[in-house]
């Protein structure tokens, strides 16, 4: 997880090659040293984009919204999110008669993947980020939408939620992760 000059990624997504790296076979987060989970829960999911400001942001990692197989990892020095790959979800939008041929290309693809234990993956490292505005959303369910700036100075809109049921504790415990305006830095160990 670095960048060109070394120095680590503040958000980074993907799927296979965070196997062996960011999670294993099993789909448990593998842990770098010195660090240890803070807490783990399940059906939590994540959207992040960048830049929030923008018309139209890059979707750094796109959010299922219903039920997701996925497991939410805080740790001392990232919060991870590790989702099942969905294949329906993934071909939804290229069920078309034109992108049938596309469709199944890419169907067979996250098949093998899917076989290979490949996960879907998303780590932030939240020592990194100060956050701009928060919003907590608890009626019908737990989600917190956060506006970051990074220490790379890129913008950063992150929303986590409960993809079944409330969690107010989780919530609280992941905008207490973040930096707040104003707060001095908190690097890891």
């Amino acid at each position: 997880m670095s960048t060109e000059d070394g120095a680590p990624r503040i958000v980074e997504a993907g799927d296979r090659y965070g196997l062996g790296v960011v999670y294993d076979r099993s789909g448990s987060l593998l842990l770098h040293p010195h660090e240890e989970v803070l807490r783990s829960v399940e059906n939590w999911d994540m959207d992040v984009m960048s830049p929030w400001r923008r018309f139209l942001p890059k979707t750094v990692f796109p959010g299922f919204h219903g039920r997701a197989s996925s497991k939410l990892y805080v740790t001392s020095t990232r919060i991870v999110l590790v989702r099942e790959i969905d294949e329906w979800r993934e071909l939804a939008g290229e069920l078309t008669p034109l992108g049938l041929p596309n469709a199944a290309a890419k169907e067979k693809l996250l098949a093998t993947l899917r076989r290979a234990g490949v996960r879907q993956y998303c780590q932030v490292l939240p020592h990194a980020l100060v956050i701009v505005s928060c919003k907590r959303y608890v009626k019908h369910g737990s989600s917190l939408d956060l506006k970051l700036m990074g220490d790379d100075n890129q913008q950063y809109a992150i929303m986590f939620w409960k993809t079944d049921g409330r969690d107010d504790v989780t919530l609280d415990f992941l905008s207490s992760r973040f930096r707040q305006k104003g707060a001095v830095s908190r690097a890891p160990p």
